[in-house]
């Protein structure tokens, strides 16, 4: 077979001749692993003609009698029963759903496709070629991916495919060896050496592989633009890298792997494969990658060179968008998901043995961090890991509590403390409590975890629970692979009750009692609670009054983004507001929250952005928050996509309004005067003659001029009316003639100038604006200075002399007009169809 020129000579003489002349079909499936064997080593060698010497040059100094005995030991490896193999896992995404904002990584969640498993079960043998185990062909139970196996005794490949067929049998699990002088990772999977080569703890190498196979490649980026988006090696602001390092806290650290070796650029390389890139290859793809990985670098491991591999197949190879294998050092991609930093986390976190987190009946539904769905974008979102996969990753260890809930100590039956958010993690603040635990015992259920969801920092894309408590339940103590499901998002002020914990009558009471810089939280079994700790006071000292905040992450054109607060309604004692954003000018960036206390009532808040493509998703993942008080009053409704502009109310009255000015003064008049009439009328003529002569005259004058003519009176009904009528007329006529009359305006604009019924104030100039097709003033991304002309007498005189009409780009994207009308082709930004328009 050696001496064969190319593999599909061998392909070719195997179905021609052998698949037609071998009978028996044992004998037939043997030969057919005999070829694959073949198939395999000569694919990792070279894409074209393969002859002996070839080989012997390809494999640095291996000789011919090597790679015969390499495939010797291959075409057995499915039909010996002691045969030793790795048992592992793959969690398996799909692109099933979109959202408003980008596509999302999902399983196959609601309608569950048995032609695209959420998971497989696979073996790899002592080569490193990985077999997925026919679904329901024998049994895998109570087996842990990166554990010892054998197969079988009538376990055979099923034709056809590169799949094994248990046949009824069971998996049987190698007993632990004698350990030896040199330990290899995959010999023992309980060695400690093992476990620390997983854990999510110290330094990491990391390659990821362009793979360029027949008829299809990898073609997203090249070998620089992928290390960018890996490791930020030419100033990628988020990446696995720097996601990793961030969520951790620099307790796992990323780095480009393979240096010294000739072919790895910058943790990066490209392998060519002799495998035909169809839909459904990626087995035979991903299993030739390997083989010429340990052919081109001349290593019996991949794990040799780097801790963990990103294979970046060519699109359609795999019906998924990516999947991993458990405790274990590969995941594989479809071509642009091997770039998003959402999906790499998600499949390194399975390299590390972290399960999915879900929702309900949703699978992946828990979207507060990276073991849920995924999203198709460069720059996010910024999260990290939800409570029970925080807890697995061992980062937070020395600010934990766990409740052993029905135990004896102090803190097992009831905890009031400050829950941290995990992105303000402070590795010197022996104080933090970032995490809590609520054991039981396995066989009474899932135990619960806990933790405050801040958004914030590293965690401030989160895209689900916000600034809420979230409590999620998972299996495996809390250690091992194990899917988790949200069970609860807390604001301040709720509380939820997991009835019958400990499976008796006994519950389980979780209350937020404020939210803030941190989560007040208190956790009660039994009602064993006998301290409660006061709320964290309110920032405003006015108990009439609310804090609101708020919190903007800009997009990459943060100058397009404005809001206003404004008071709305007519609640009684509630001051007139009128609030604008300060100019941001950072982009990419969680600015400084806005935040000033304001009279309880309500209000109207706008969000503006002067381009009118909101703050998300094409150019950057901006966002917003505002909190009224500890509320976040447009949860779910804050993820910058919002087009031009979005505006919600929030806010109510305390009091009743005050009564209409009017018939204030009337009522206030008439008590006076019955005041003074009734006592002088009946005491004289009650009393003796003698005694009353003096009292009449002195009391009875004083009395009903003071009541009347007190300035009290005279105030009460006379200061409120003022105002209360004067102040809201004013502006409302002034500002309407403003803000719709006509003004003739240079404007800052992306593309041609906008449409003559669109006027600009100046304001969306920045003052800056003032020479046509010059991008003074107007802010990065190729915005440039046009003159808007719109009929009436504001804004001055045009310019002198008129600027001429803009001319097509250079970059070949034509425009259909010179009046701002729309373009007729597509631009291109970094690979992807824009919708900026011609001049972006």
């Amino acid at each position: 077979l050696r001496d064969l020129p190319h593999k599909n000579t061998i392909n070719h003489y195997y179905k021609t001749t052998c698949a037609h002349t071998i009978i028996h079909p044992t004998s037939r499936e043997m030969f057919r692993s005999y070829f694959t064997a073949a198939a395999i080593a000569l694919a990792a060698t070279s894409t074209v003609g393969v002859g002996a010497a070839v080989v012997e040059k390809s494999l640095r100094g291996r000789n011919a009698d090597t790679v015969a005995s390499a495939i010797k030991k291959h075409q057995h490896r499915v039909l010996q029963e002691e045969e030793e193999f790795t048992f592992l896992i793959a969690d398996i995404q799909y692109e099933d759903g979109f959202t408003a904002t980008s596509r999302k990584l999902q399983g196959n969640s609601g309608n569950k496709n048995p032609n695209r498993p959420e998971r497989t079960m696979n073996v790899q043998d002592a080569e490193g070629m990985i077999y997925e185990i026919e679904a329901g062909s024998g049994d895998t139970a109570g087996t842990s991916s990166g554990s010892k196996v054998t197969l079988p005794d009538k376990a055979f490949m099923t034709p056809g495919t590169n799949k094994i067929n248990l046949n009824g049998g069971g998996l049987k699990k190698k007993t632990k060896k004698e350990k030896k002088e040199k330990r290899d990772l995959q010999e023992d999977d309980s060695s400690t050496e093992l476990r620390r080569h997983l854990t999510a703890i110290g330094t990491k190498t990391v390659v990821a592989v362009r793979v360029i196979a027949s008829g299809g490649a990898y073609n997203w980026k090249d070998e620089a633009g992928l290390s960018d988006d890996v490791f930020g090696t030419n100033g990628d602001a988020y990446n696995l890298k720097s996601g990793f390092e961030g969520c951790s806290h620099n307790q796992l650290i990323i780095n480009p792997g393979g240096e010294g070796y000739t072919g790895i650029n910058n943790g990066v390389t490209t392998i060519n494969v002799d495998v035909n890139a169809t839909s459904g290859n990626h087995g035979n793809m991903a299993n030739a990658v390997t083989a010429a990985i340990k052919a081109k670098f001349g290593v019996n491991d991949p794990t040799e060179i780097a801790d963990h591999w990103l294979y970046c197949l060519p699109p359609g190879v795999t019906t998924s968008i990516a999947y991993a294998y458990t405790n274990h050092y590969m995941s594989v991609y479809s071509n642009e998901w091997c770039n998003y930093p959402s999906s790499q986390m998600h499949e390194l976190g399975h390299n590390f043995g972290f399960d999915h987190s879900n929702e309900g009946t949703q699978d992946y539904g828990d979207q507060s961090g990276m073991m849920g769905s995924s999203y198709s974008e460069d720059e996010g979102p910024l999260m990290c890991f939800n409570a029970a996969k925080s807890w697995q990753t061992g980062w937070f260890n020395e600010k934990r509590v766990n409740m052993n809930i029905g135990g004896s100590e102090a803190t097992d039956n009831c905890l009031e403390t400050d829950i941290t958010g995990q992105a303000d993690y402070v590795a010197v603040d022996t104080t933090q409590t970032i995490l809590v635990k609520m054991n039981r015992a396995s066989s009474l259920g899932r135990d619960l975890f806990l933790m405050y969801n801040k958004k914030t920092g590293v965690n401030s894309g989160t895209a689900e629970g916000g600034n809420t408590v979230m409590v999620v339940e998972a299996g495996a103590e809390g250690t091992g692979y194990a899917e988790s499901w949200l069970m609860g998002k807390l604001g301040a002020g709720q509380s939820q009750t997991f009835a019958g914990y400990l499976g008796d009558d006994r519950d389980l009471v979780i209350t937020v009692l404020s939210i803030g810089d941190t989560a007040q939280v208190k956790i009660e079994f039994d009602g064993l609670c006998t301290n409660t700790i006061a709320p964290t006071p309110s920032p405003c000292e006015n108990p009439n009054q609310k804090q609101v905040s708020v919190q903007i992450a800009t997009d990459t054109y943060p100058a397009e983004t404005s809001w206003t607060l404004k008071k709305v309604g007519s609640c009684a004692g509630q001051a007139d507001l009128n609030l604008s954003s300060p100019t941001y000018s950072t982009a990419n960036a969680v600015q400084a929250a806005f935040e000033q206390c304001v009279d309880k009532g309500q209000y109207e808040f706008t969000i503006t952005d002067a381009y009118g493509d909101g703050m998300c998703c094409s150019y950057g993942a901006g966002s917003f928050q505002v909190f009224y008080g500890d509320r976040d009053v447009f949860e779910g409704q804050s993820s910058g996509d919002f087009g031009a502009s979005f505006t919600g109310n929030f806010g109510e009255c305390d009091v009743p309004a005050s009564p209409p000015p009017t018939p204030a003064p009337v009522n206030s008049t008439p008590p006076p005067t019955p005041a003074p009439v009734n006592p002088p009328t009946s005491l004289p003529t009650t009393e003796p003659t003698n005694p009353p002569s003096p009292l009449p005259t002195t009391p009875p004058s004083p009395n009903p001029t003071a009541e009347p003519t007190n300035p009290p009176p005279t105030n009460v009904p006379t200061n409120p009316p003022t105002p209360l009528p004067s102040s809201p007329p004013s502006p409302a006529p002034t500002n309407p003639p403003v803000a719709v009359a006509a003004v003739d305006k240079y404007i800052c604009t992306k593309n041609a100038p906008l449409p003559a019924t669109i006027c600009a104030d100046g304001s969306l100039a920045g003052g800056s604006c003032s020479t046509a097709n010059a991008p003074d003033g107007c802010g990065n991304g190729g915005k440039v200075c046009w003159w808007s002309s719109c009929p009436g007498d504001g804004g001055g005189p045009p310019p002198t002399p008129t600027p001429p009409p803009p001319s097509p780009p250079t970059g070949g994207c034509p425009v259909c007009a010179a009046t701002g009308g729309p373009c007729c082709g597509t631009c291109v930004d970094g690979g992807k169809p824009s919708s900026r328009g011609c001049f972006e």
